[in-house]
């Protein structure tokens, strides 16, 4: 039973461990259009920062319909934690903006901002 025991705490040492690390990666701490935003008036770019440096692999814009809404964005070189998008001129509408970064050890990190323009 002692080696159950102690298996039980190697595991629980080694799972403790390995899971700090993912829990260590970032996600966007500030930005100029938060998740869930009404805005009364389209903004001219999506500025926003991470907790660290990240390098910045992907930026698409769609209606809440799916609909692409085209942007000019090309990946930045190198990591960095402060970005600023230009965006295109935007209706009245709802839209989903969808991040993708990746972290200096290679994790790849998602996320959206939702935000509805009402005019």
């Amino acid at each position: 039973m002692k080696l159950g025991r102690k298996m039980f705490a190697m595991a629980a040492i080694a799972a403790i461990l390995f899971a700090a690390p993912a829990l260590a990666h970032t996600t966007i701490q500030a930005a100029n259009i938060e998740n869930g935003a009404t805005l009364s008036g389209a903004p001219s770019a999506f500025e926003f920062s991470f907790g660290s440096a990240v390098g910045l692999a992907g930026l698409e814009l769609e209606t809440l319909a799916g609909e692409a809404v085209a942007i000019s964005f090309d990946p930045p070189r190198g990591m960095q934690k402060d970005f600023s998008v230009a965006l295109p001129p935007l209706v009245a509408d709802a839209y989903v903006l969808k991040w993708r970064a990746v972290a200096k050890d290679g994790h790849v990190m998602k996320g959206e901002v939702s935000f509805t323009i009402t005019g």
